[in-house]
Parts: C-alpha cells; sequence; structure tokens
C-alpha cells in the first residue's frame, strides 16, 4: 500500500481544503459520516456546515444505498489507496446532479479518514458532444436492446418508440403510425399518471439528473403491465432548454408482483387471511393517531375461542385449524369495511371499530358470540361441531391512550370472561358482565 501519510501540517492541510473551489468531505470510513467539509461542498448540495455534518455518504449519494454497499467501497479505496468514481450527489431540496469524485486513503495520528475530491460535472453532461451525437444515441439503444426505446424530440413535438416498445405493448410494429406523448400519457394508469409526469419535469427542469420512475401502463389488451423507465435530456438549444430525450422502458411485470406477493405474505396470517400481529401493530398506532387528533372513540375486542386445546386434542390439528379459519370467517362476515380484524396469535384475534361507541361495540361483539355459536363447521370427519369464544372490550380513551394499555385492559376481560363460564364478554379493568 503507497505510504498515504501527509507531508502537511492538521493546520495548512484544513487552510488548503477550505480554499479550494471544489467540494471536500472528510469522512470516516467505518460509518461513512461527513466529519468536516468545506464551503464550496456546503454550496454544492444547500445546505449549512452544521447541516452536512449530520449527513453521511448513504444519505448525500443517490447511487450508494446500504451499508453493505459501502463496506465494499471503503475496502476498494484502503486497497487501492486513491479512487475514482462517478455518482449522483443529492442537495437538501431533494434535487441530485452529477459528480466525479476523487477518494483518498490517508493516515493520521494512528487514525484512517477518506478525503473526498467532488467535482460538479453537469455542465460537462449538458455539452458533451457524445450526447448529441447520433453515434452516441445508436449505440446506447443497441446495448439495451431488450428494452424498449423512446426517442422524444421535444423541439417537434414527435415521439419515436423503437419496435421492442411495441412487443412488450403487445402491438404489432405497423399498428401505430404516429405515436405522440399523448398517447404515451393516455396509457398511463391513472393514480401513477400525476408521479410520473412531475418527475419528468423536473428532470426538464434540471432538477435532477436523469428521469426514473416505475409505473404501470395499459397495453393492447387493456391489461395493465409494471415498468421500470429511466431516460435523460441528450440535447438542449441555445438558451440551454430540453430539445430532445432518449430513454428505455424495461417489462417488471413479474418481478412488481413476486414483490407485491411477498409484501402481502409479510403481512397477512397464513391460515386465515387476515392481517398478522406484525401489521395489526402498525394499522392499530395509525388509527390510535387518528382518534387521538380527531377526538373520537376506539373500540378494541380481544376474542379467543373457548376449548381449543380439546378440539385439538379430540379431533386433530388439521380441524383445529378449521375452527380458527371458520371463526375468522364468521366475523369477516359480519364486521364493516371499517373495522380491523387481526389474528393476534395462536387462537386469539384482536377486533378494532373506530367512530362506535362503546355500548354499541358491546352489543355487536355480543352479536358476534351468538352467530358463531348458531352456525357450526363440518370436521374431516364429517361431525358438526359448534365452537364458541370469549371476548373482552376497552376503550380509548376511558381505559387507556397506549396500545399496550387497550390490548392488556382488553385481554384481563377476556380472561375474566373465561373464568366466569366462558361464551360471554367482559368490559374494561371493572370486569363488568355485559348481558
Amino acid at each position: 500500500m503507497p505510504d498515504t501519510t501527509p507531508v502537511m501540517s492538521p493546520e495548512a492541510l484544513c487552510e488548503f481544503y477550505l480554499n479550494l473551489s471544489d467540494a471536500i468531505y472528510v469522512i470516516d470510513p467505518v460509518s461513512s459520516k461527513i466529519l468536516d467539509a468545506n464551503k464550496a461542498a456546503c454550496e454544492d448540495l444547500g445546505m449549512t456546515r452544521g447541516e452536512l455534518l449530520n449527513q453521511s455518504v448513504l444519505s448525500l449519494n443517490v447511487d450508494v444505498v446500504g451499508e453493505a454497499q459501502w463496506g465494499e467501497i471503503a475496502g476498494v479505496i484502503r486497497q487501492a489507496g486513491s479512487f475514482l468514481f462517478v455518482g449522483r450527489h443529492k442537495r437538501k431540496d431533494g434535487s441530485d446532479f452529477p459528480v466525479e469524485v476523487r477518494t483518498d486513503h490517508i493516515c493520521f495520528e494512528g487514525k484512517e479518514f477518506f478525503v473526498s475530491v467532488a467535482r460538479d460535472v453537469t455542465p460537462r453532461s449538458l455539452q458533451h458532444d457524445e450526447l448529441k451525437s447520433n453515434d452516441f444515441i445508436r449505440a446506447f439503444a443497441l446495448n439495451e436492446a431488450s428494452d424498449g426505446l423512446w426517442d422524444w424530440d421535444i423541439a417537434n413535438g414527435t415521439l419515436f418508440l423503437s419496435p421492442q416498445w411495441y412487443r412488450m405493448m403487445g402491438y404489432g410494429p405497423h399498428e401505430i403510425t404516429d405515436p405522440t406523448l399523448e398517447l404515451w400519457k393516455s396509457a398511463i394508469h391513472p393514480d401513477d399518471a400525476d408521479r410520473v409526469m412531475g418527475l419528468i419535469d423536473l428532470h426538464l427542469k434540471g432538477k435532477s439528473s436523469r428521469f426514473e420512475a416505475k409505473y404501470r401502463l395499459k397495453n393492447r389488451n387493456d391489461h395493465y403491465i409494471w415498468v421500470h423507465d429511466r431516460g435523460f435530456v441528450v440535447q438542449r438549444d441555445n438558451q440551454n432548454n430540453p430539445a430532445r430525450m432518449i430513454g428505455l422502458v424495461l417489462d417488471i411485470t413479474q418481478s412488481q408482483v413476486l414483490a407485491e406477493r411477498l409484501v402481502k405474505h409479510s403481512q397477512e396470517d397464513d391460515l386465515t387471511g387476515l392481517y398478522n400481529r406484525r401489521t395489526g401493530y402498525e394499522l392499530f398506532e395509525q388509527h390510535l393517531k387518528i382518534c387521538q387528533h380527531e377526538g373520537a372513540e376506539l373500540q378494541v375486542a380481544m376474542l379467543d375461542l373457548d376449548h381449543f386445546k380439546l378440539i385439538n386434542d379430540n379431533y386433530g390439528h388439521s380441524n383445529g385449524d378449521k375452527a380458527i379459519k371458520h371463526f375468522a370467517h364468521c366475523v369477516r362476515q359480519m364486521i364493516r369495511k371499517s373495522d380491523m380484524l387481526f389474528r393476534w396469535g395462536g387462537e386469539e384475534f384482536l377486533l378494532l371499530c373506530p367512530d362506535m361507541s362503546q355500548q354499541s361495540m358491546c352489543n355487536f361483539v355480543a352479536r358476534i358470540l351468538e352467530n358463531l355459536t348458531l352456525h357450526p363447521f363440518v370436521t374431516d370427519d364429517g361431525i358438526q361441531l359448534h365452537i364458541s369464544a370469549s371476548a373482552g372490550v376497552s376503550s380509548y380513551p376511558e381505559h387507556g391512550s397506549t396500545i399496550t394499555d387497550l390490548v392488556r385492559i382488553a385481554d384481563a376481560a377476556m380472561y375474566e370472561a373465561k373464568v366466569q363460564g366462558r361464551n360471554r364478554l367482559y368490559l374494561g379493568t371493572r370486569a363488568k358482565h355485559q348481558t
């Protein structure tokens, strides 16, 4: 490894850094925290020195994501002693700009530091002859031939779409003879349109170094596919107004559907399809904050199947699962759209009912318990099996203002209902029996 010990004193080194026109950052290699920065760095990012020193490489560099990636980059810098890369830095207002960054590894008084010199290359990006040449555009298309290429002549209002784009959208090569920007805009899902057009507008105004978005497009069969779209301005006029923009679209429907399934799987209980306990906590917290803000009531019920162990012991775990699914189905049929039912664990369920009085909640839960006893389920052996449940009710704000208190009180009331004979409900810490 080259000798990287600085020959200047710390005072001279600091003075040297402060007077440079390029942005200078002193970085902790381990944590990626910004330890110091000069005036040019603050001006580039639109931050005060105090604001900048609370940042890290992960929050400033758009293209460095996560501690694992930073660890790999830091390892390369340590090994090479000096490293040059091109990326994007994020300003305080959220916009980003292209930078060329050279980072050196230095040691001082037994400690290691990274010193990065970052140069804003926006003027070079806007004026570089390569970006204006047809050779570059052709190379760009050929290198990404699996994607759909679009070429928007902003000045003339014309739009070119590659054969790959037509195939992705289910069209023949000659079905659309005169593609326009309006045609493309009309195919964007209404829920995505404002966001996508806003991102394009930000790039056209120079607020971001490129346009990039994931959104839904309607294909020839009127089905929406998920796409990953990215592009950038390749030519500007003499007044620096955008004149031409090109981009690539990739069909990501399969990966997006898989991602949505994984998210859904992480939120739901596999057996009942209800939200699981973790998601229940998140939604509970959201609704509790709304009720606190609006001064509204929130009713909470803890419900637990009676004699569930006997069902498992006498009829097997398969029928125990059937009992749980049957209970979830019965309750689901009775609750409102605004109510939320979660599988809290085992044979326990939590029910949240906003905009309902305490007395109405008690009457409602009593009807749920009664309905459950009236509808048996059929076991694997064809036996009709009647089940029941016990419940405890707590209310916000009467019984508490936190999830912990409201669940604890409802849970205690539910256990009191079991002690008193099961198939009934009790209210709050007073354990008042509702008849």
